[in-house]
């Protein structure tokens, strides 16, 4: 009898155990997608941000800053 129990614990201990690595391989490649994203998601804010700045410096310039047509 106790050779049954022991190995009705071995079997729950090996069953959590494949449990355990499944859970923490769908977790790694949960991280590694949103470390993917988030490269995107900072490429894409950097491109953004220089898209905004050239903007706002296009707006500051002032028209007679801009030099008159060749034909004036």
């Amino acid at each position: 009898m106790p050779n049954d129990d022991t190995e009705n614990r071995i079997t729950e201990l090996e069953t959590q155990i494949a449990y355990m690595e499944t859970v923490v391989s769908d977790l790694s490649d949960m991280i590694k997608s949103q470390w993917d994203r988030i490269d995107v998601l900072e490429r894409q804010n950097k491109l953004m941000s220089s898209d905004v700045k050239r903007m706002i410096d296009f707006l500051r310039t002032s028209p007679e800053d801009d030099a008159p047509p060749p034909h004036y």
